[in-house]
């Protein structure tokens, strides 16, 4: 179970390992803590008890505070649970050459485009009755296609800045991704491009909050694994900055992420403000999201267990032991 926690002036606490969440000092909600993983706060003003971080930290619960423009995050977790020293050491050696940063990066965004391109063709499924809208993403599924195979073609070169290329290439396929998206009106009427921090319009607001939910949940499997949270191929280091957390969130955006958010277009462009009750139904569509079950090697698990063994395979990865391959959702 992962509890997020979105209303200002809430405070919770801890009875009888129970979790409490209260309002003007009555309890409103309780939950098992023996069911709980994660416990992410996404809003100010919430006053959180010491006996709860101590029961969050022995019973293995993270702990999360999450600024969802996005532009920074809390981690707590138990002092006992550190990580393999061995293994980061591999993670280290493995970020230290730029041919293995190169291979796993192009990996990760071609998963990213991949999923795009099938959230294009999940809409694009139920606009066949509207033939300007159904070629409108037909072309933009195209286009990104074609942006998938410039970064399998990217290589390695004596003057090659390659990061710089493969940036170039995810910048172009998000920006015909998002503009598909606003001119087929899959995202609330109000959503001028996606802006990124600090924007004003709910569309905007809405995705900034539900990454902030998904990387609490990449936060958590990152921290399982053993593996640094701050150490990624893709996004730059700089104090402060998870990279690797941001590095494994981009193949699961469009799919845990943006097709919630366009499911909730509708009620959204109804609204002049991210209120709690749009609030609350993203979150619930996020969290039944990782509840739901899908494909994986010829099995049905569940979407978190599915990001966990990704991670895991990551770790494989960085050891020498197994190939990282992006999770592709089938639409």
């Amino acid at each position: 179970m992962h509890i997020t926690i979105s209303e200002y002036g809430q405070a919770l606490g801890v009875t009888s390992a129970r979790l409490t969440v209260s309002e003007k000092g009555h309890c409103i909600q309780e939950y098992p803590l023996s069911r709980i993983k994660t416990i992410s706060v996404a809003k100010g003003g919430v006053s959180i008890s010491s006996n709860l971080i101590t029961a969050c930290a022995l019973r293995g619960i993270k702990l999360f505070v999450l600024d969802w423009r996005p532009r920074g995050i809390v981690c707590l977790q138990g002092s006992q649970q550190h990580a393999v020293v061995r293994i980061r050491q591999k993670q280290f050696e493995y970020l230290g050459q730029p041919e293995n940063q190169l291979s796993l990066c192009k990996q990760m965004i071609i998963g990213k485009i991949k999923n795009q391109r099938g959230v294009l063709k999940y809409f694009g499924k139920y606009s066949a009755r509207d033939p300007v809208v159904k070629q409108t993403i037909d072309d933009g599924a195209l286009s990104l296609a074609r942006y998938t195979d410039a970064v399998k073609k990217l290589g390695l070169g004596p003057r090659s800045d390659w990061r710089s290329q493969l940036m170039g290439y995810e910048g172009q396929s998000a920006k015909t991704y998002w503009q598909i998206l606003r001119e087929c009106s899959l995202l609330p009427a109000s959503f001028p491009g996606r802006l990124g921090r600090s924007a004003p319009d709910v569309g905007n607001i809405m995705l900034n909050y539900g990454y902030a939910i998904l990387s609490s949940y990449i936060w958590h499997c990152v921290i399982n694994a053993g593996l640094e949270g701050f150490a990624g191929g893709l996004h730059t280091e700089r104090p402060g900055k998870p990279s690797l957390v941001l590095d494994i969130m981009e193949e699961y955006r469009p799919w845990v992420v943006d097709r919630n958010v366009i499911k909730l277009r509708d009620q959204a462009s109804e609204k002049r403000g991210f209120d709690s009750k749009l609030k609350r139904k993203l979150g619930a569509s996020i969290h039944e999201t990782f509840r739901k079950k899908y494909p994986y090697k010829n099995r049905k698990v569940s979407l978190e267990s599915i990001l966990q063994r990704q991670v895991y395979r990551l770790a494989g990865e960085f050891s020498g032991q197994k190939t990282y391959k992006p999770y592709l959702f089938r639409w």
